[in-house]
């Protein structure tokens, strides 16, 4: 038994009362381990960690344990879920954002613990992906928020948050999408890189330059990501593409197919600049994060690999933002 409690003092709640909750709690969470034995998950000082609250779901726990003398504070807590907190007129826009980026944190832990994913995580996603278009309209200072916001945590997870957000200021800004079609690219962002939960992490987090063998198995993470959405009846074929051919370049070059310029979907192009920016700007293990003003730079001079018409949009866009900033 950790932590001295004995179970006397502990009282179970249902685990599904903290999906969809913001990551801040004001009591202890345990597990139960064995009839003789719990042990403390989350805490005051921690808060939720989503990834674990996600694997705890996935593999079928039911229950957490809390204290009995922490019984109001859990019912304060419930009371007062995510949406709530971010659908308050009174809730500032910073906050607004802190709550929905808290959302999308959770949503892509479960997202990227199912070996398929499920029409109730991907219609969650997809409101999740509204309320960013909604928030986009309603603040102009949103993108500059989110730059600070995404700049750190897990690297999977938030970068595929900032390649989802970024997608649709790109597209926002083309001027050739309605809100359906922003949806749409801000889901392809959010799921562009699902296969890669299928890569071992090694490579992934690999610090040194990878073999021609690692390459070749980074390579098939677009199509293992489609794979992984194929019999999810609720994500539209739109995401299907951009999922596929995100790693696809104008010059022919790119992965899977080696598709050229008009050939690619152009939300997937869209998505590609997206993420190869959101990437540059990421601390990785085998480099430091770029500036803003550097990642477009190295973005213009990958001559092929994008779109010149969005390689001046996302300029356009990116480069307001370092401007307001040294305002």
């Amino acid at each position: 038994m950790t932590d001295n409690f004995t179970q006397e003092e502990l009282i179970p709640v249902d685990i599904e009362t903290f999906r969809n909750a913001t990551r801040d709690i004001d009591f202890d969470v345990f597990l139960k381990l064995s009839e003789d034995n719990v042990a403390h998950v989350f805490s005051r000082a921690t808060g939720l960690d989503y990834k674990r609250l996600a694997h705890y779901i996935q593999k079928g726990v039911r229950e957490l344990l809390i204290k009995a003398s922490d019984r109001k504070a859990y019912q304060a807590f419930v009371a007062r879920p995510a949406h709530l907190v971010f659908n308050d007129p009174n809730t500032s826009q910073e906050k607004k954002i802190a709550t929905l980026l808290n959302m999308t944190e959770q949503n892509m832990a479960e997202l990227f613990t199912q070996f398929n994913v499920t029409d109730g995580t991907a219609n969650y996603s997809q409101r999740l992906i509204r309320n960013y278009v909604d928030l986009m309209t309603q603040s102009p200072n949103t993108l500059a928020i989110i730059l600070k916001l995404v700049s750190h945590g897990e690297y999977l997870y938030y970068h595929s948050i900032a390649v989802s957000i970024f997608s649709m200021f790109i597209a926002k800004a083309s001027g050739q999408f309605n809100q359906r079609m922003l949806e749409l690219v801000g889901m392809g962002g959010f799921l562009h890189d699902i296969g890669c939960t299928q890569i071992s992490k090694e490579i992934l987090q690999s610090p040194t330059d990878l073999t021609k063998e690692q390459w070749a198995e980074i390579k098939q993470h677009p199509k293992l990501g489609l794979n992984m959405i194929a019999e999810t009846a609720s994500i539209p074929d739109e995401v299907r593409y951009i999922v596929y051919q995100h790693h696809e370049e104008p010059s022919g070059q790119g992965y899977p197919n080696a598709l050229h310029g008009p050939v690619i979907y152009y939300p997937a192009k869209i998505v590609s600049l997206a993420d190869a920016f959101s990437a540059l700007i990421s601390k990785r293990p085998f480099r430091p994060a770029f500036t803003v003003e550097r990642a477009l730079e190295i973005l213009q001079e990958g001559s092929g690999r994008h779109d010149r018409e969005l390689l001046k949009i996302t300029a356009a866009v990116f480069s307001r933002q370092v401007e307001k900033k040294a305002a």
